[in-house]
């Protein structure tokens, strides 16, 4: 299986902010565009309509209205709010949430994304929020939400969050623009930096693969 998403933010043009990704998966992922005004109430622990069984998943109601992207139905894969906050989901293989602990508030991962969006204005309120909860692993047509995700707002401060190891990464500032896939964003930082392209000419070789290293380079 090839997972080719790229999310790219282009915000140092002194003008405008700018965000794309490439959902690049082996079948459809049936998306819908979503309104959510402000005050849609959620549960960390319902999929789809279904109770996950969670011993203490969170319960909120959306602060603020947003417009997102579903995912197979089942939850936002991409969207922004009305202060500006956008976030996206992709895929990676080495996301690894850890085991459930019941005495944090849970939130399954196709939900990750819509907290977020429901709660948080900027990128530093929304790294917040991620410390009180605890995000569960759940499966879906046969694929598990095994992603990281990236976010950015109307300031032009972004941010990369992946769990690795059970344990939470975090990459935050502006200049963190891209993101693709496997391997981990540490080791994505680790190869880009391997590479020299500040004496170009017309023989240098440059990354032209569909892989997520290539992309990412």
């Amino acid at each position: 299986t090839s997972s080719m998403c790229t999310r790219v933010f282009w915000n140092d043009s002194g003008k405008e902010l700018v965000v794309g990704r490439t959902m690049d998966w082996p079948e459809s992922t049936q998306p819908i565009w979503i309104v959510f005004p402000r005050g849609t109430k959620r549960d960390g622990g319902m999929l789809a309509g279904h109770s996950l069984g969670l011993a203490n998943p969170l319960q909120w109601e959306a602060t603020y209205g947003s417009l997102g992207v579903s995912v197979y139905g089942l939850g936002t894969v991409d969207g922004i709010n009305e202060h500006g906050l956008a976030a996206h989901l992709l895929f990676l293989n080495e996301a690894d949430f850890g085991p459930v602990d019941p005495t944090k508030p849970a939130v399954h991962a196709g939900l990750w994304a819509q907290y977020l969006l429901d709660s948080a204005a900027t990128v530093g309120e929304a790294l917040a929020l991620l410390e009180n909860i605890q995000l569960v692993m759940v499966e879906a047509h046969g694929h598990q939400a095994s992603v990281h995700l990236a976010i950015e707002d109307a300031k032009g401060d972004s941010a990369i969050v992946e769990y690795i190891d059970g344990k939470q990464v975090i990459h935050h500032g502006a200049q963190y623009q891209v993101m693709t896939n496997s391997p981990t964003y540490d080791e994505q930082l680790a190869l880009l930096a391997k590479q020299d392209f500040s004496h170009p000419s017309s023989d240098m070789p440059l990354p032209g693969n569909v892989n997520p290293v290539d992309r990412f380079q």
